[in-house]
């Protein structure tokens, strides 16, 4: 297999620190939104395949148009819509970054253009100049792509910087991957100027906000009209389930400040054990990359990806290989922040093997 994602852990570990998600877990009325849809033999119904109820909702919740939504099984689908059905001529990525785009567009034979991002000492950040120069130069109809926060950098781009980006590639289509913007608590959503530009489109994914990586749900929100029914006509009819359509349509529309509540205190806790997992890892002589995400890019000095994992496996502890993703080295690894006991695990045996 040619894909390279967290989640796949030996048997054996007990802390899986290769998949970011809420560390908080999923909220208990999706719980008993998803036991009522069981009762209700929802499995046993087709969705909605136009999706009405759950667009309906995801508008509700985040103050944009019903119309302008294309529901997705989970934000990694929209990337693979918008590759093989808007058949651009160029693909643009900001990397490193998340997702199978690469082998996909091999497969299209699509050309891609890979712009990395500034490495610092302790973070990452866009090179606006790189990518201002290179926008002088494109003339084929392009697919521009990169994650906010990005992933596994955790680097975030201000909102005036990706509205930059959108105006340089007007002519293109620029496509702002925010799976992880939710569980940031200082950043702002590219959803709310996505109705001043044509060109822009944000994926969304309610699975890591919501911890629901078994139950795959996401959207695409546009405000054109031409790629939005592109997009809409070429996904699968009924690419999300019968019971995710139940419990997100019924907690979107009324459960919706609960919800509200949830994110907000999982931003919080988010921020707050993240800068309690740099402190610890920087005290170690770990490089730490400064981050806005749910996880930590982390360097170590001496011990490569590949060895860590295989001792902390030992440990009953996974943490995801960055090795895979463009432009980091054998010796970088990704950490998913979690709640307190199990980052002091993760901390503790770090110095127990000694990584460094």
């Amino acid at each position: 297999m040619l894909r390279s994602h967290g989640g796949k852990p030996p048997e054996g570990v007990k802390y899986d620190f290769s998949v970011p998600l809420n560390p908080l877990g999923t909220p208990e009325v999706l719980v008993k939104l998803f036991e009522e849809a069981i009762r209700l033999k929802m499995y046993a119904r087709y969705p909605d395949y136009e999706y009405n109820e759950l667009r309906n909702a995801i508008a509700e919740f985040y103050d944009v148009k019903a119309e302008n939504i294309v529901i997705l099984n989970g934000a990694a689908e929209g990337i693979n819509l918008a590759l093989s059905c808007l058949k651009p001529e160029l693909l643009i990525v900001f990397e490193p970054t998340f997702g199978d785009h690469r082998q996909l567009a091999y497969e299209l034979r699509i050309p891609i253009i890979s712009i990395s991002y500034r490495e610092y000492e302790n973070r990452f950040e866009l090179d606006l100049e790189a990518v201002e120069n290179l926008a002088k130069h494109i003339k084929a109809r392009a697919l521009i792509l990169f994650s906010n926060p990005n992933n596994p950098t955790g680097v975030y781009i201000e909102l005036d910087a990706v509205k930059n980006v959108v105006k340089l590639f007007e002519k293109s289509i620029v496509i702002v991957d925010e799976a992880f913007v939710e569980l940031c608590e200082d950043c702002s959503t590219a959803l709310h100027i996505a109705n001043d530009y044509e060109n822009l489109l944000v994926l969304r994914s309610l699975t890591k906000t919501f911890a629901v990586p078994g139950l795959r749900l996401g959207f695409l929100y546009t405000n054109n009209e031409k790629v939005l029914n592109i997009l809409d006509a070429c996904r699968q009819p009924w690419n999300v389930n019968s019971i995710a359509t139940y419990a997100f349509s019924k907690a979107l529309m009324f459960r919706g400040s609960e919800l509200k509540k949830f994110i907000e205190s999982s931003k919080h806790i988010v921020a707050t054990e993240r800068n309690f997992m740099v402190k610890g890892f920087s005290e170690l002589g770990i490089r730490v990359y400064e981050s806005h995400a749910p996880y930590i890019l982390l360097m170590h000095r001496e011990c490569t990806a590949k060895e860590a994992i295989k001792a902390l496996t030992t440990l009953g502890i996974y943490v995801r290989d960055a090795s895979t993703f463009p432009y980091l080295t054998p010796y970088h690894v990704r950490v998913a922040v979690k709640l307190k006991e199990e980052n002091i695990h993760l901390i503790e045996a770090y110095k127990v093997i000694g990584i460094r």
